[in-house]
């Protein structure tokens, strides 16, 4: 054999050597990148099954990197969509919400499940819209309203008969139990300071009717008694008569039904005198009549 047509069928055999080595590597190749492609897929459509479209959206996108199909990019949108459209009913952005809805639905080749969750998911829509503009949003009207007239009890009221309302745990529900939650607490804090307000000014006006009434009293003295006991003589049994047992002796005056206000400190004195009670709390309704018979 010449040898020519030696070196010819060597060559030819290291031409399908080389040849069968790239096929092999180019098949495993191949075979690895559809591989890693739908394990990808596959960790998307698990995602999708639990409703974790942020996770779904990452491994449709993940798949299509790896290799690209129109598949994989049509999944990948549905997805993205799909949480945009949870995101805007948290939001209470429900026409933007319907519209993402319907981007997954109406998308050609789009993935079954998703197809099927996306329909659920504007029924769910369309609910929580509803329960909103009939229930939520009239009860948060009345209660602002309450705040901005200082019914602060009222306001109370209506943000609690929002936290009543049996679906008001739900995810789609969160940011108007929060706002109800948030409402109870403000109208508690400002009713507190009206409170607080309020007793302060009635302690005011009490005591200026108070010192305009002991001044009034300190005018007439002992409502015009004269001889013992006359305006001046402030000692019962040898002693004087502190204001601490003039306020002892206002408040058992009043404790026996007697408007205790309208008495001077010396008609208080005079009478407890005249009961002859060597202790203030001894002092009876009697004793009183007594002392204010003519």
């Amino acid at each position: 054999m010449k040898k020519t047509t030696i070196w010819a069928i060597v060559a030819a055999a290291v031409i399908a050597i080389g040849g069968g080595v790239i096929y092999g590597t180019e098949k495993a190749s191949s075979n690895k990148v559809d591989a890693a492609y739908e394990k990808a897929m596959n960790s998307g459509k698990e995602a999708v099954k639990d409703q974790d479209y942020v996770a779904a959206r990452s491994d449709f996108a993940k798949a299509n990197e790896v290799k690209q199909t129109k598949t994989a990019q049509i999944y990948e949108k549905q997805a993205n969509n799909m949480q945009a459209a949870v995101n805007a009913t948290k939001d209470g952005k429900y026409s933007t919400a319907l519209q993402k809805v319907a981007a997954v639905t109406n998308e050609d080749n789009g993935y079954s499940v998703l197809n099927k969750q996306g329909q659920k998911l504007k029924t769910t829509v369309n609910e929580v819209q509803d329960n909103y503009q009939h229930e939520i949003k009239p009860l948060l009207a009345d209660a602002k309203k309450a705040e901005t007239d200082s019914k602060y009890s009222e306001a109370i009221k209506q943000y609690q008969s929002i936290l009543d309302l049996p679906y008001i745990n739900g995810k789609y529900y969160a940011t108007y139990k929060q706002e109800a939650e948030d409402g109870i607490k403000a109208a508690q804090k400002a009713s507190q300071v009206n409170n607080d307000s309020t007793t302060n000014k009635q302690s005011t006006q009490a005591n200026t009717n108070s010192s305009s009434t002991n001044k009034a009293n300190e005018d007439t003295g002992n409502a015009g008694k004269t001889g013992e006991g006359s305006m001046g003589d402030h000692k019962v049994h040898g002693k004087t008569v502190t204001d601490d047992q003039i306020t002892q002796l206002r408040k058992q005056v009043g404790s026996l039904g007697f408007d205790a206000m309208s008495w001077s400190p010396q008609d208080l004195i005079d009478m407890y005198r005249k009961s002859g009670r060597s202790n203030i709390n001894q002092i009876t309704k009697k004793d009183i009549q007594t002392y204010l018979k003519p």
